[in-house]
């Protein structure tokens, strides 16, 4: 059966994703997930606006929680999801957004029975918000909104457009126009011209409703503005080096418009920076639902986590390793090891470092052999000149009676099973639990 989609706006850091997923539970049944997702989740996401633009296109509803994050200067809250805001409000979508009241943010005077806005606070160290205000105050708010829309809104068909537009509304860019053509003609199937000066407004305006893409070159003209508030996907192109003044329309600040204007100071330099931006047109994620959409929104819990396996397992004994890494990697939780048979080659050391130097969770696999290791040993030790950035979480494996002389003032948890299985079970559930405390503690 077809349900709404939502293009749900969330903060990502650990903390939130409970908040996020309580929110989701609400929406779950009737409606499915719509969000911006980085094609690698290991890498930080290039920032194109078009791209959202095309998102909420295709979106029904719109979802934000916004939450508070102390700031000297500006908006007291992620920059980029109170910009998503002012997207859906520009393009008038039904939107419910929850609030945390530090943030400062201000909803409209008068909002109508399609938007809702709803404020809501938290205990300095809670994810959640009081159950007795969510279940007298906010619930109620909530669910006067999503029976609005299933009342007014039904699933809505979206048939990605296989036009683009070029607005030609000033003879200066012409050269311009000339280089970022061909890049839009081997995307799409009809490029359409914008012209005031061959066209009347009519002929223009229907060009622009036809088009799933603008290229824009003049910010300060009409036709421009009328492609801005008609919320179509725009790649915004400015004439001379980054840091001049914009005009008034694409004035936003942190996470606005001002961190995805394709400057230009010759022709030449746009085909590089316009193509990724059109091909991000034709990577969106896919709508989740079924189990799908809490699993990507938990996936967020650990992402400011990486656990450090350090051992000198050999086969058959490495299978606790690697049953380790998968039992973590079902939890979302980033894991590094290396192995003694990959220790021979040359990459492996630039790898190991930079994972010492990021690690937030050292575990420890001290074997009858441990201590023998040159390289276990110089993992124990960059950590511990870390001091209280890592956490370190030694196990005692294969009948090891000691704990390792370094690690003397920790817990040495043994790992007394035979069965591999197990062992790890037991080693990411310790694991596990001091991640969610770190979670609780940021």
């Amino acid at each position: 059966m077809p349900k709404l989609a939502v293009y749900f706006s969330q903060s990502w850091r650990p903390r939130d994703v409970d908040l996020n997923v309580h929110t989701w539970k609400e929406f779950s049944s009737m409606c499915e997930l719509l969000v911006d997702e980085p094609e690698d989740t290991s890498l930080e996401p290039p920032y194109y606006i078009n791209r959202i633009e095309e998102l909420l296109r295709r979106a029904d509803l719109f979802l934000a929680v916004l939450t508070f994050r102390p700031r000297d200067t500006g908006p007291r809250c992620s920059p980029y999801m109170l910009f998503e805001i002012r997207l859906a409000e520009r393009l008038d979508l039904p939107r419910l957004v929850l609030y945390e009241r530090k943030t400062g943010f201000r909803p409209p005077q008068h909002p109508r029975l399609w938007e809702c806005y709803v404020p809501f606070e938290r205990a300095e160290r809670e994810s959640l918000m009081d159950d007795s205000a969510w279940e007298k105050t906010i619930l109620p708010r909530v669910r006067a909104w999503t029976g609005w829309c299933a009342l007014h809104r039904l699933p809505a068909g979206y048939e990605q457009s296989t036009a683009a537009a070029l607005l030609v509304d000033d003879q200066v860019y012409t050269e311009a126009v000339d280089a970022v053509r061909p890049v839009l003609e081997t995307h799409y199937d009809h490029i359409l011209i914008c012209n005031p000066a061959a066209q009347d407004s009519g002929a223009a305006i229907r060009n622009l409703r036809e088009a799933g893409l603008v290229a824009a070159f003049n910010l300060a003209s009409p036709l421009y503005a009328a492609a801005h508030m008609a919320g179509i996907p725009s790649i915004r192109l400015m004439r001379g080096e980054a840091g001049a003044q914009l005009p008034w329309l694409v004035r936003f600040g942190p996470g606005g418009y001002e961190e995805d204007i394709v400057h230009w100071t010759s022709p030449d330099d746009l085909p590089a920076q316009v193509e990724p931006r059109v091909r991000a047109m034709f990577r969106l994620s896919l709508a989740k639902r079924d189990g799908k959409d809490f699993a990507y929104l938990t996936s967020k819990r650990y992402r400011d986590f990486l656990v450090f396996i350090s051992h000198n397992l050999k086969p058959p004994d490495d299978l606790l390793v690697r049953r380790i890494c998968d039992l973590l990697r079902k939890q979302n939780v980033a894991a590094f090891e290396y192995n003694d048979r990959n220790r021979a080659g040359i990459e492996w050391r630039p790898a190991m470092d930079e994972s010492l130097r990021k690690t937030t969770h050292f575990v420890a696999l001290v074997s009858p052999t441990y201590d023998q290791s040159p390289t276990c040993t110089e993992e124990i030790e960059a950590v511990l000149v870390r001091g209280a950035a890592v956490e370190i979480l030694p196990f005692k494996v294969l009948g090891r009676q000691t704990p390792h002389p370094r690690l003397t003032g920790l817990h040495n948890e043994p790992l007394r099973s035979e069965d591999p299985e197990v062992n790890a079970e037991e080693v990411v559930k310790n694991v596990v639990e001091r991640l969610d405390s770190a979670v609780q503690g940021k």
